[in-house]
């Protein structure tokens, strides 16, 4: 059974309009409309939460719909954000131990870009959330620029802490 044929079929058990499912999903009634009449398919974030509206499996929700289950085979998603997510990190893990290993760090131009870093990363976030649907979506770009927001903030008090740490260390030996 197709997606828009198991999707109707779900709504008038449920007795629910395409509106009031829009509603639930954050979404405008057209965007069901084409789903049922086959002129475009749902996100995996949407299929996902029509699958705990109607407390069915994501099998009982799409089987059968080749197209569908192409569209998800062939979606990077979640390999995305696992990438984004090692990426952001060896990016930020790198650049630490540039600026701390070459000495550069205590120059106050370096301090100054990584402030502009943290600024534009936090720019870029906020940017890339989709704040309609805050609640579904929260795109990999948006996770990517989160993370690095978070590495750029956390450098100066990492440095900060070794500092304070090999201090420490060094005073009892």
């Amino acid at each position: 059974m197709k997606i828009g044929d198991q999707l109707q079929k779900q709504r008038k058990i449920h007795d629910m309009s395409q509106d009031s499912l829009a509603k639930k999903l954050h979404i405008s009634r057209q965007s069901i409309s084409k789903w049922e009449n086959g002129a475009s398919l749902p996100s995996f974030s949407n299929i996902m939460a029509i699958s705990r509206i109607f407390n069915i499996s994501l099998d009982e929700l799409i089987k059968g719909d080749d197209d569908l289950m192409n569209k998800l085979e062939n979606s990077k998603g979640i390999n995305n954000l696992i990438y984004s997510i090692i990426g952001s990190f060896a990016v930020g893990i790198s650049l630490w131990f540039l600026l701390k290993y070459t000495g550069l760090y205590n120059n106050l131009t370096i301090k100054m870009l990584l402030t502009l870093g943290i600024v534009i990363s936090f720019i870029m976030l906020m940017s890339n959330i989709n704040w309609k649907n805050i609640r579904q979506v929260i795109t990999h770009k948006a996770i990517f620029w989160l993370i690095i927001f978070f590495i750029l903030s956390l450098i100066p008090k990492v440095n900060n802490f070794l500092i304070g740490f090999n201090i420490g260390y060094h005073s009892f030996h």
